[in-house]
């Protein structure tokens, strides 16, 4: 009986030797809900970086060891290409990274400015709606972004009654009076734009950050529309193919908090080609805009 215990108690000695050696491990920290964990080896050591926190989307944390055993870490990559972000895309890694994103929806209201002869007529108001970035690719740095999209603008132009837009056989937009018979007037040039903003974007925080940059636009498409009645009869007249200017550069800036902000937009050239119409130029927009979504590949 004593023989079969010393058998029993050589077999165990290996496990108790790895229980007392497993007891002397200690803990060096502990991270509530880590936001991103990296393992890497650096020569003979092994590197763990935590970047972001519970609570603390700026915490950073890095622990060095040596493997008490070479191999002891291999060379294992999860590859994630693309990361849904909700909220405004955020920038406040350490490292380079990458990320493809939807984002800027707004909404604004501005003036312009008019040549002498029309200053009474045209609306010296106007309205835009769209998004900067339906696409858009952006490389982070630290607490900076830099970005190319590619998005939609609509812009609408009035004039004062009794006043509507007109155009001539040669193509030349000019401005009508109607008769006092006319009712119910509405009159607007409608401009849309295909743009390419290509903007730098500073975070100042944990929520606030400024973006400012040009925006290439081509204005591929450009109409207006008349309808009024007459007592008896209604009237809607759509006229297209005006010559309007099809390339054209603004600059934008845009203050946010937790993705929503402001901006101010200026637009120095002129609605129309020389020649084809009434200047309106040093166009101007201050509106609202929802930063959006990102998805983001690192």
């Amino acid at each position: 009986m004593n023989l079969r215990f010393l058998l029993l108690a050589i077999m165990l000695l290996p496990l108790l030797m790895l229980a007392q050696e497993t007891s002397k491990i200690d803990t060096v920290k502990v991270i509530d809900k880590p936001n991103q964990v990296v393992i890497a080896e650096d020569g003979d050591q092994v590197v763990v970086n935590v970047n972001g926190a519970y609570r603390d989307k700026d915490y950073k944390y890095e622990y060095r060891a040596k493997p008490s055993s070479k191999g002891f870490v291999t060379n294992q990559t999860e590859n994630h290409p693309l990361s849904y972000q909700f909220g405004r895309c955020d920038s406040t890694r350490s490292k380079r990274s990458f990320e493809v994103f939807t984002s800027d929806l707004y909404m604004g209201f501005g003036g312009n400015s008019v040549e002498q002869d029309n200053r009474d007529i045209i609306k010296r108001s106007r309205y835009d709606i769209g998004i900067l970035n339906l696409i858009g690719l952006g490389v982070n740095l630290n607490r900076t972004r830099l970005s190319i999209g590619m998005g939609f603008n609509w812009s609408r132009y009035g004039l004062n009654k009794p006043y509507v837009w007109s155009r001539g056989d040669d193509g030349v937009v000019g401005l009508d009076a109607l008769g006092g018979e006319a009712q119910n007037l509405r009159t607007s040039l409608l401009v849309r734009s295909m743009q390419f903003p290509l903007l730098f974007n500073q975070y100042l925080g944990k929520h606030w950050d400024i973006t400012v940059g040009p925006i290439f636009n081509w204005n591929f498409y450009a109409d207006f529309n008349t309808s009024y009645r007459d007592g008896v009869n209604n009237y809607s007249v759509t006229t297209h193919g005006l010559y309007q200017r099809k390339f054209s550069v603004d600059g934008i800036v845009m203050v946010s908090w937790k993705g929503l902000g402001a901006y101010f937009r200026y637009e120095p050239q002129s609605v129309f080609k020389t020649g084809f119409g009434p200047e309106i130029k040093n166009r101007w927009t201050l509106g609202i805009v929802l930063r959006g979504v990102g998805f983001g590949g690192h």
